[in-house]
């Protein structure tokens, strides 16, 4: 049996011609594309691309694999559509991972909006921290790199993050601060987005990349929100969602400041993941929901 990721990847990756291309076309990273590759290289039995470098050449075996793999994925597109007319009733039990450090977002009242709006439903809320968790959900919104599974990974957006200290900590240096000061700052760092412990890399349009080396806090947690309250306490800089700063903004203005604003963080992808196949008509107008809400914060 074929797993579908791998067909995607390999069928993106055979158009594109060069893995950093189809890697960046699919949302995902060049190691969780090549190890997409090698899965179903071991599922046909041999090799179905020669790589020299970036660029990747169908061998003999791949371009007879190539048009069967298209088809594979027309008919899984095909009989999706072929049901999805036959499923009218918005109704039954929905089981939802959210990723835990998005428990306290956007998507308290989004979820809330979409069960005021189809009351049939009964969702089953989880938040999820560990990839191998959203195997006990029907749909998850997961934010990161994915791991190898049966699901469906549907990229809907790229979260930001940046650095931020309150203006009170601020307020003890010389602002602004140097890109040369940051190690030697306090540092925030009780969650889990980027790196815990060890290099952080910042962007700059015209300087390039530089590595930072940060700590980790003592205290670690999968909830953002304690990340932002320490560093409204003063307690040093840390890395928060941008989204999460605007929305404080509105009720506490000009209490968290964004430190080296040309310096930036790679953003983070958010997945939809749900099985693969026929889904109840609850699950598809759910995942049209989220996919419609998360546009207004995402990139």
């Amino acid at each position: 049996m074929y797993d579908m990721n791998d067909l995607v990847s390999f069928v993106k990756l055979v158009e594109c011609g060069y893995l950093t291309e189809a890697a960046r076309a699919l949302g995902v990273s060049k190691s969780t594309l090549s190890r997409r590759i090698t899965h179903l290289e071991e599922t046909v039995g041999q090799p179905l691309l020669l790589r020299q470098s970036n660029k990747m050449h169908v061998n003999e075996a791949g371009t007879t694999f190539y048009p069967h793999a298209k088809t594979i994925l027309g008919a899984a597109k095909k009989a999706q559509e072929q049901v999805d007319y036959l499923k009218e009733v918005v109704s039954g039990e929905l089981n939802v991972g959210i990723f835990s450090g998005l428990v306290r977002s956007w998507f308290p009242k989004e979820l809330l909006a979409f069960s005021e709006q189809y009351p049939d439903v009964q969702i089953n809320l989880k938040s999820v921290t560990q990839f191998e968790e959203t195997k006990e959900c029907d749909v998850t919104i997961w934010l990161g790199e994915t791991h190898a599974s049966h699901f469906k990974e549907e990229m809907i957006g790229r979260l930001t993050c940046s650095l931020y200290a309150s203006k009170r900590y601020l307020s003890r240096y010389s602002f602004p601060i140097s890109i040369d000061e940051l190690e030697d700052l306090d540092w925030v760092n009780m969650h889990h987005f980027y790196q815990p412990q060890g290099d952080i890399i910042l962007a700059h349009v015209d300087n390039g990349d530089r590595v930072i080396k940060i700590a980790k806090s003592n205290v670690w947690t999968d909830q953002i929100a304690m990340q932002l309250e320490s560093i409204v306490r003063a307690e040093g800089v840390g890395i928060l969602p941008d989204y999460m700063v605007e929305m404080r903004e509105k009720h506490h203005p000009g209490e968290v400041i964004k430190v080296l604003p040309q310096w930036e963080l790679p953003p983070l992808p958010i997945y939809l993941l749900y099985p693969y196949g026929s889904q109840p008509k609850r699950a598809l107008t759910f995942l049209h929901h989220f996919r419609k809400a998360t546009k207004q914060i995402l990139k």
